[in-house]
């Protein structure tokens, strides 16, 4: 397959690829929404209701070092030998966690899960890069958006029935089936992708393996402090400030950190919006289900609508006949966003109805699916062909690492101001309110995403 090849993304160049992704997307999609919608049941019947962010929090640590170990390997062998090696991480942490009797198992499961899940992820965003010219990405994110549909339909109320008719642990039990059977697609669809796409070997995998490594363990280590007490939380506190302080910046595209224009921003950015939409679809379940006795079925229909406006987002951002210009589209993203976290505080009130705060994370789902593509298409199209696994690899390790310490934070809050299940509205809002924070921070990084003319002559000529 070329970039210069005709049609569109089921023409006969491109079918088989498309369907392939396409799918795992759907394996992807289905997994988040069906197990987001019984996490509350699972950490309350292993009584860890202390650890519930660390449950999330875990699967995202441990992806940051899939998503650098996928994104160097699959600019060396391609992404078919990555996207076999995470699901079968994926299932086998879903595995462990259907089977556990105790919390410590269960973080366990969800951490191994992580693992594949970073690694899958990146491969298809180089499988996209790879694959499809430009002028087809941006339709290639929407379709990928539009595979959370029929998930975001199904995946909570079908997990919430086989949860309260059977066990939450068979929704993992199911999911490991599903990626196993999935195993299939990168052998027979993808393996003809090509191996290399001249990968810059200025900094070996080794060196950027050590850093992503210790930032994991730092963010692991803050997250775990959150659900600690006296000394043992402050060790685990200094030790993961310190490994963050160290490691983080060589972690990240040089720049990264002060928000330097162009793809360091587009990093940034990434990580600070998916970490605060992350947070708020973390808790919003727990609170729906705890604070107003919805069912968990019922709760997670919030997730459906987020995923229906995301797609609506998604396929807006990849029409053709989009007269603004891409970096503007993510701006108004970010607004929309920070608009719909805004609306989910206000939900925490106890005068305002239950539905308030789906009907948040619904708004901010369609600014999700304006800006979260358009990132990822002005990556690639910013990025040379052997550079497009590390910089994937970047954003996903961005996304990862702001939403383990947003989640972590948001976690420490949560038990601080934690006084029992039906009395926690303070507790839902200082969350809430961080993530609201975190959301108007994004906004002058969103000001800041367009790539330099030297910066683009640079690329043009590597």
């Amino acid at each position: 397959m070329t970039s210069s090849a005709p049609g569109g993304l089921f023409s006969a160049a491109y079918r088989a690829c498309t369907l392939a992704v396409a799918a795992l997307f759907v394996l992807v999609a289905f997994a988040g929404l069906a197990l987001g919608t019984v996490m509350p049941l699972a950490v309350q019947d292993l009584d860890g209701l202390g650890l519930y962010g660390l449950a999330f929090g875990g699967f995202l640590t441990t992806g940051m070092v899939g998503t650098v170990l996928g994104g160097g390997s699959a600019d060396r062998r391609g992404p078919a030998p990555v996207l076999s090696a995470g699901l079968l991480c994926f299932s086998g942490g879903a595995l462990l966690c259907g089977t556990a009797t105790s919390i410590a198992p269960f973080v366990l499961g969800r951490c191994v899960q992580g693992l594949g899940g970073g690694a899958v992820t990146v491969a298809l965003y180089v499988v996209v890069g790879r694959v499809y010219p430009a002028a087809l990405r941006p339709r290639m994110f929407s379709l990928v958006t539009a595979c959370w549909i029929v998930p975001s339909m199904v995946g909570p109320p079908v997990a919430g029935a086989v949860a309260q008719h059977l066990s939450w642990a068979w929704v993992f039990h199911g999911i490991a089936a599903l990626g196993v059977l999935a195993l299939t697609l990168p052998a027979a669809l993808l393996r003809r992708l090509p191996t290399t796409g001249g990968e810059d070997r200025e900094e070996p995998d080794g060196l950027r393996l050590l850093p992503a490594t210790a930032v994991a363990l730092g963010a692991g280590l803050l997250q775990y402090a959150g659900a600690e007490t006296g000394l043992r939380r402050a060790a685990a506190a200094a030790a993961g400030l310190v490994l963050l302080a160290v490691w983080v910046r060589p972690s990240l595209p040089a720049g990264s950190l002060r928000a330097a224009r162009g793809i360091p921003s587009l990093v940034l950015l990434r990580g600070v919006t998916a970490g605060a939409y992350f947070t708020i679809e973390t808790y919003i379940p727990l609170m729906l289900v705890n604070e107003r006795q919805w069912s968990p079925g019922t709760a997670g229909m919030s997730l459906t609508g987020a995923a229906l406006t995301w797609f609506a987002g998604s396929w807006l951002q990849g029409h053709p006949g989009l007269p603004l210009p891409r970096e503007r589209v993510v701006l108004a993203g970010v607004l929309i966003h920070g608009a719909g976290t805004a609306l989910t505080l206000c939900g925490t009130l106890r005068a305002m109805p239950a539905a308030t705060v789906g009907a948040g994370l619904v708004i901010a789902g369609f600014g999700m699916g304006l800006l979260l593509p358009g990132i990822g298409v002005l990556t690639l199209e910013h990025s040379p062909a052997g550079r497009q696994g590390r910089n994937s690899a970047s954003l996903q390790l961005s996304d990862n690492l702001c939403s383990v310490l947003l989640v972590g934070l948001c976690g420490a809050l949560f038990n601080a101001a934690h006084v029992r299940v039906g009395q926690d509205t303070a507790a839902f809002a200082a969350v809430f309110a961080l993530a609201l924070a975190v959301t108007a921070a994004a906004v002058p990084i969103a000001r800041r995403i367009a790539v330099p003319p030297t910066e683009e002559k640079k690329h043009a000529t590597v």
